[in-house]
């Protein structure tokens, strides 16, 4: 009898024991599973940054350019001539691509952005062309400024 009691008190203690240990591991996943949690949560966090800076950048040289056309725009306004009409008309077909790119770019999700950004890079470099081409079309309507 005292050794069926020893045995059932080794094994009541091994059992014990065994449930501290399962007990400790349990705690260990739960800590990690936070620390994992935590790290997800800051990788996003410093995606959203990356993806609203990448998306400030973009606003930025659109709002600029969208400052060239209207200054130039109202230059052109004060010649009064059918040319500057004509070039006032090709500003505003730029401006308005412009403005509709930059609402493409406020509304993007970061699933959509890569995208985005590339027809907004292309947009650009669309713009720095036309923008050249229209200074060069309409130069006589500058030569004013540069005497």
């Amino acid at each position: 009898m005292k050794k069926i009691m020893l045995i059932l008190g080794v094994v009541g203690f091994l059992a014990c024991n065994e449930n501290k240990k399962q007990e400790e591991k349990r705690e260990e996943v739960k800590d990690n599973a936070a620390k994992v949690k935590e790290d997800l949560k800051n990788t996003a966090n410093s995606a959203g940054d990356y993806l609203n800076e990448q998306k400030k950048q973009a606003e930025d040289a659109i709002r600029e350019r969208i400052k060239q056309i209207d200054q130039t725009s109202e230059e052109l306004k004060k010649e009064g001539t059918e040319k500057s009409k004509v070039a006032r008309k090709k500003l505003e077909g730029l401006k308005a691509d412009m403005n509709k790119k930059m609402k493409d770019i406020q509304n993007s999700s970061a699933d959509a952005w890569d995208s985005t950004r590339k027809a907004t890079d292309e947009l650009m470099k669309k713009s720095d062309k036309e923008w050249t081409d229209f200074k060069q079309d309409f130069k006589d309507l500058f030569k004013r400024d540069s005497e």
